[in-house]
Protein backbone atom coordinates (compact mmCIF):
# COMPACT_ATOMS: atom_id res chain seq x y z
CA UNK A 1 0.00 0.00 0.00
CA UNK A 2 0.99 3.38 -1.00
CA UNK A 3 0.75 5.67 1.66
CA UNK A 4 1.39 9.00 -0.28
CA UNK A 5 -2.21 8.40 -1.78
CA UNK A 6 -3.45 8.89 1.81
CA UNK A 7 -0.81 11.64 3.12
CA UNK A 8 -3.04 14.62 2.78
CA UNK A 9 -5.94 13.27 5.02
CA UNK A 10 -3.24 12.81 8.04
CA UNK A 11 -1.95 16.45 7.69
CA UNK A 12 -3.31 19.76 9.23
CA UNK A 13 -5.33 17.64 11.09
CA UNK A 14 -5.51 19.91 14.24
CA UNK A 15 -3.84 17.71 16.44
CA UNK A 16 -0.63 18.09 15.61
CA UNK A 17 1.34 19.51 18.44
CA UNK A 18 4.90 20.10 17.43
CA UNK A 19 4.55 24.52 17.00
CA UNK A 20 2.62 24.11 20.57
CA UNK A 21 5.12 21.76 22.10
CA UNK A 22 7.88 24.23 20.21
CA UNK A 23 5.80 27.68 22.20
CA UNK A 24 6.10 25.70 25.54
CA UNK A 25 9.87 25.11 25.20
CA UNK A 26 10.19 28.65 25.04
CA UNK A 27 7.92 29.22 27.75
CA UNK A 28 10.09 26.78 29.93
CA UNK A 29 13.57 28.69 28.66
CA UNK A 30 12.38 31.97 29.61
CA UNK A 31 11.45 30.47 32.92
CA UNK A 32 15.41 29.78 33.27
CA UNK A 33 15.03 25.74 32.36
CA UNK A 34 17.81 24.32 30.33
CA UNK A 35 16.23 21.95 27.54
CA UNK A 36 18.01 19.13 26.55
CA UNK A 37 19.04 17.40 23.62
CA UNK A 38 17.00 14.65 22.62
CA UNK A 39 18.13 11.22 24.11
CA UNK A 40 19.29 8.75 22.22
CA UNK A 41 15.91 6.56 21.84
CA UNK A 42 13.98 9.36 20.92
CA UNK A 43 16.15 9.97 18.00
CA UNK A 44 15.78 6.09 17.27
CA UNK A 45 11.81 6.34 17.13
CA UNK A 46 11.74 9.58 15.25
CA UNK A 47 13.70 7.61 12.60
CA UNK A 48 11.52 4.62 12.86
CA UNK A 49 8.39 6.68 12.30
CA UNK A 50 9.88 8.52 9.09
CA UNK A 51 10.73 5.08 7.82
CA UNK A 52 7.66 3.11 8.64
CA UNK A 53 5.94 6.32 7.28
CA UNK A 54 7.83 6.03 3.77
CA UNK A 55 7.63 2.43 3.41
CA UNK A 56 4.90 0.83 5.84
CA UNK A 57 1.72 2.55 5.78
CA UNK A 58 -0.14 -0.08 8.50
CA UNK A 59 2.59 0.09 10.90
CA UNK A 60 2.52 3.96 10.80
CA UNK A 61 -0.99 4.18 10.92
CA UNK A 62 -1.16 2.47 14.41
CA UNK A 63 1.39 5.04 15.77
CA UNK A 64 -0.14 7.78 14.66
CA UNK A 65 -3.78 6.93 16.09
CA UNK A 66 -1.64 5.63 19.68
CA UNK A 67 0.31 8.90 19.74
CA UNK A 68 -2.49 11.31 18.66
CA UNK A 69 -5.68 9.67 20.81
CA UNK A 70 -3.49 9.35 23.62
CA UNK A 71 -2.04 13.07 23.82
CA UNK A 72 -6.01 13.71 23.37
CA UNK A 73 -7.17 11.60 26.27
CA UNK A 74 -5.00 10.40 28.93
CA UNK A 75 -2.02 13.40 28.09
CA UNK A 76 -4.90 15.99 28.50
CA UNK A 77 -5.15 14.77 31.95
CA UNK A 78 -1.51 14.09 33.11
CA UNK A 79 -1.23 17.63 32.22
CA UNK A 80 -3.49 18.93 34.60
CA UNK A 81 -2.28 17.75 36.78
CA UNK A 82 1.47 18.50 36.12
CA UNK A 83 0.03 22.41 35.43
CA UNK A 84 -2.06 22.09 39.18
CA UNK A 85 1.08 20.42 41.15
CA UNK A 86 4.09 22.27 39.85
CA UNK A 87 3.36 25.00 37.10
CA UNK A 88 1.23 27.22 39.19
CA UNK A 89 -1.75 26.22 37.09
CA UNK A 90 0.02 27.01 33.73
CA UNK A 91 -1.65 25.80 30.78
CA UNK A 92 0.49 24.53 28.10
CA UNK A 93 0.14 25.03 24.99
CA UNK A 94 0.74 21.49 24.05
CA UNK A 95 -2.88 20.55 25.48
CA UNK A 96 -4.66 23.51 23.30
CA UNK A 97 -5.90 22.66 19.92
CA UNK A 98 -6.92 24.44 17.05
CA UNK A 99 -10.77 23.61 17.39
CA UNK A 100 -12.87 21.22 19.60
CA UNK A 101 -11.11 17.92 20.44
CA UNK A 102 -13.77 15.70 19.54
CA UNK A 103 -14.01 16.92 16.60
CA UNK A 104 -10.86 16.57 15.80
CA UNK A 105 -11.09 13.33 16.70
CA UNK A 106 -13.92 12.57 15.16
CA UNK A 107 -12.17 13.33 11.41
CA UNK A 108 -9.31 11.53 11.91
CA UNK A 109 -11.08 8.43 13.52
CA UNK A 110 -12.69 8.63 10.17
CA UNK A 111 -9.97 9.02 7.43
CA UNK A 112 -8.17 6.22 9.59
CA UNK A 113 -11.92 4.46 8.54
CA UNK A 114 -11.30 4.78 5.13
CA UNK A 115 -7.75 3.85 4.94
CA UNK A 116 -8.06 0.98 6.96
CA UNK A 117 -10.66 -0.43 4.71
CA UNK A 118 -8.70 -0.59 1.54
CA UNK A 119 -6.21 -3.13 3.69
CA UNK A 120 -5.81 -6.57 3.39
CA UNK A 121 -6.08 -8.63 6.17
CA UNK A 122 -2.77 -9.29 6.40
CA UNK A 123 -2.22 -5.18 6.76
CA UNK A 124 -5.00 -5.29 9.02
CA UNK A 125 -3.05 -8.07 11.25
CA UNK A 126 0.23 -6.24 11.06
CA UNK A 127 -0.98 -2.89 11.77
CA UNK A 128 -2.23 -4.46 15.29
CA UNK A 129 1.15 -6.40 15.88
CA UNK A 130 2.76 -3.05 15.91
CA UNK A 131 0.74 -1.76 18.65
CA UNK A 132 3.07 -3.61 21.16
CA UNK A 133 6.19 -1.84 19.59
CA UNK A 134 3.95 1.23 19.65
CA UNK A 135 3.79 0.79 23.38
CA UNK A 136 7.07 -0.15 23.86
CA UNK A 137 8.65 2.81 21.77
CA UNK A 138 5.75 5.50 23.91
CA UNK A 139 6.75 4.03 27.14
CA UNK A 140 10.51 4.84 26.28
CA UNK A 141 9.91 8.10 25.51
CA UNK A 142 7.92 8.78 28.50
CA UNK A 143 10.42 7.45 30.73
CA UNK A 144 13.08 9.18 29.51
CA UNK A 145 11.49 12.44 30.42
CA UNK A 146 10.33 11.56 33.86
CA UNK A 147 13.88 10.06 34.85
Amino acid sequence: MNVRRHDAAFKNTGLERSNNLGRDLEWFKEQGYDIPEPMARCETYSKYLKDIAENDPPAFICHFYNIYFAHSAGGRKIGKKVSERILDNKELEFYKWDGHISELLKNVKEELNKVSELWTREEKNHCLEETEKAFKFYGELFHSLVF
